[in-house]
């Protein structure tokens, strides 16, 4: 028998040329959290937030949906981490919210590779160079 359960699930497509559409689901014992997210892809910048806390273990996490439009703005070049902290985290927010738009970045991430899949080969591996220098150490 599990004491406990986790799944994250995270979706994107392509809206038009410039946008990314990011769908993601935070499901655990305790918790379902849903987040969806635009993402200007010139700028790499939130455009749009929304979500749903549809349960949680207190009343008060209920509060933590009016930060979610803070997200809006937040660049996604660099200090992600502690931008995303900011808009959903710390003690004002929600960890697992946090948790969630991390993952959402990610899978953006992710799918931005894969149109990199439509380019050039010579374009791709520059491409690829850029968005992954400084990532690991195979990158520096």
């Amino acid at each position: 028998m599990y004491l406990f359960n986790r799944s994250i699930s995270v979706n994107v497509c392509l809206v038009g040329e410039k946008t990314f559409k990011v769908n993601g689901v935070f499901l655990d014992s305790l918790h379902e959290l849903c987040l969806t997210l635009e993402v200007d892809l010139k700028s790499y910048t939130i455009t749009s937030a929304e979500g749903e806390l549809c349960r949680a273990p207190y009343t008060d996490c209920g509060h933590v949906r009016e930060r979610i439009k803070e997200l809006v703005g937040v660049n996604l070049h660099s200090n992600v981490r502690k931008q995303v902290q900011a808009s959903v985290g710390l003690e004002h927010g929600c960890t697992h919210l946090t948790d969630l738009t991390l993952e959402c970045v990610k899978g953006i991430l992710q799918a931005k590779f894969q149109l990199m899949h439509h380019s050039e080969p010579a374009e791709r591996t520059i491409q690829l160079e850029q968005h992954l220098k400084g990532t690991c150490l195979h990158y520096k």
